[in-house]
C-alpha cells in the first residue's frame, strides 16, 4: 500500500495489475556497480530522473510500495501522445473500491546507463497536492527485479548494481516475502508479530498499523486526529499515538513510536519516516533486503534540532498565529501549527530565527517576515516550483 502527499498526507492508490503480463525489461551487462544517481525527493519520497521513449529527463518516484514496473502521470500520455494498451484494476489497497485505469506500454525508460524496455504502466493524475512537486510517474518495485537496489537516504544515492546480498542474518540482514510484487518483512510490535510493507512511497507515517493492533497495545499518549485522507475511491480518517512498547525492525529498535491507524490491508506499513534513517539495499532474485541505519550523533554533542530549537522560545509562538491567506498558524500547548484550508494540521520545528520545517516533511521550509516595528507581517512558503510564496497576515 501507498500513501502519497507529504504536505496534506493525502492516500494516493496501490495498484495491482494482475491482469497484466510484467514487460520484458532488458539491461545491459558489464560490471557489478551499473548506476549510481542523485536521490532527489518529491516530499519526503525518492526520486531520480529517467528518460522514457528517448525523451526527459522526468522525475519519477521511486515507490517500493507500488506493485508492477511503472505508473505514468496522465499529463505525460499527453506529451509523448501515448496510446492505451489495454486496462487494469486499481484499488485502494483495501482489496475493494476497484476502478478501471488505461494502461500504457512505454518503450524505454532509462536510468543512468540503464534502459528497461516495454514497460508498462497504468495512469492517471498524480499531483493532486499542490504543496509538492510535479512527478512524470513512478518506478516500481518490480521494475529493479534484476538487480540489487540501494536507496540510500543519508547519502541521498540511488544505486543498481549486480551481485547478491548475504543469508539473511534477522538483524541486518532480513528475509522477505513479495507476494503481490511488494516486500513485506516481519515486524515486532510490543508483543505481537505483525507483517509489514516496506513502502518508500508512504508518507504519512513512519509505522502504519491496523486499529485492530493499535487496539490492543499500551499508550503512551492519547490518539490525536490528523485529518482525513483520500484514496482512489475512499475517504478515511487518520490518527495518531506514541506507543509505551517498542517496535522491532530486524536488529533495530524504536523506542515509544509515534504509529498511525488505521492501516488499509491487515498488514503494517514501513514508511518514509522511518527509512529516512537507513540505506536499504534489495535482493529481489534471493527475496533480501539489508539495513544499514545512520547513526546517530555523540550525546555530549547538541544535535541540529536542539540547536535550532533555541532560537525559538516556546512562549514566542503565538507572535506568529494568525491567519495567512488560505493558511492558518496556530500556537497550542508550546508548539506551533500550520494548517492550509482544507488540509491536515502539521507541526512546525523551528530551523532558525523566524524559520520552521514540517515535522512530517523536514525538507519543507516556512519563514516568517517581520515588519519595522518587530512585529510578524507575513510569512515565506517554499512552493513546488521552489519559488518562495509571500502572503501577508490578516489583521485580527
Amino acid at each position: 500500500m501507498r500513501w502519497s502527499s507529504a504536505v496534506l498526507f493525502l492516500l494516493a492508490l496501490s495498484i495491482w495489475p494482475s491482469t497484466l503480463d510484467r514487460g520484458l525489461s532488458q539491461t545491459p551487462s558489464g560490471g557489478q556497480a551499473v548506476v549510481d544517481v542523485p536521490m532527489l525527493f518529491r516530499g519526503p519520497m525518492p526520486a531520480v530522473e529517467v528518460m522514457v521513449n528517448g525523451q526527459g529527463p522526468f522525475l519519477f518516484a521511486i515507490d517500493t510500495g507500488a506493485e508492477g514496473e511503472a505508473r505514468v502521470d496522465s499529463s505525460l500520455v499527453e506529451r509523448l501522445k501515448l496510446r492505451p494498451a489495454g486496462q487494469v484494476q486499481a484499488s485502494d489497497g483495501s482489496g475493494r473500491n476497484t476502478r478501471s485505469l488505461d494502461v500504457f506500454e512505454l518503450d524505454s525508460v532509462a536510468l543512468g546507463g540503464v534502459t528497461f524496455r516495454a514497460v508498462r504502466a497504468p495512469s492517471r493524475d498524480y499531483n493532486t497536492s499542490p504543496n509538492l512537486p510535479n512527478i512524470d510517474g513512478i518506478l516500481g518495485f518490480n521494475l529493479f527485479a534484476d538487480y540489487l537496489l540501494t536507496l540510500d537516504y543519508p547519502a541521498k544515492r540511488v544505486r543498481l548494481e549486480r551481485g547478491e546480498l548475504p543469508a539473511a542474518d534477522g538483524a541486518r540482514v532480513l528475509s522477505f516475502e513479495n507476494p503481490r510484487g511488494i516486500p513485506v518483512v516481519e515486524l515486532g510490535v510490543g508483543a505481537h508479530k505483525i507483517a509489514a510493507h516496506i513502502d518508500s512511497g508512504n508518507s504519512i507515517g513512519g509505522f502504519v498499523l491496523p486499529t485492530a493492533l493499535v487496539e490492543k497495545l499500551a499508550l503512551a499518549s492519547p490518539p490525536v486526529t490528523l485529518g482525513r485522507a483520500r484514496t482512489i475511491s475512499n475517504d478515511v480518517e487518520i490518527k495518531e499515538a506514541r506507543l509505551k512498547e517498542k517496535i522491532r525492525l530486524g536488529g533495530y529498535e524504536f523506542a515509544e513510536p509515534s504509529v498511525v491507524y488505521p492501516a488499509m490491508t491487515d498488514d503494517a506499513n514501513i514508511g518514509s519516516k522511518v527509512l529516512r534513517e537507513f540505506a536499504l539495499t534489495f535482493d529481489q532474485k534471493h527475496k533480501r533486503v539489508r539495513l544499514k541505519r545512520q547513526e546517530t550523533a555523540k550525546a555530549t554533542e547538541p544535535s541540529a534540532a536542539a540547536v535550532a530549537s533555541s532560537t525559538v522560545d516556546a512562549r514566542d509562538f503565538k507572535d506568529y498565529a494568525g491567519r495567512y491567506g488560505e493558511r492558518t498558524v496556530s500556537a497550542e500547548s508550546g508548539e506551533l501549527f500550520l494548517q492550509r484550508q482544507g488540509g491536515m494540521k502539521l507541526k512546525l520545528i523551528p530551523a532558525g530565527a523566524d524559520e520552521f520545517t514540517l515535522e512530517k516533511v523536514p525538507e519543507a521550509r516556512v519563514k516568517f517576515v517581520r515588519s519595522a516595528d518587530g512585529k510578524v507581517a507575513a510569512i515565506n512558503v517554499l512552493n513546488r516550483a521552489g519559488e518562495w510564496e509571500k502572503t501577508a497576515r490578516e489583521q485580527p
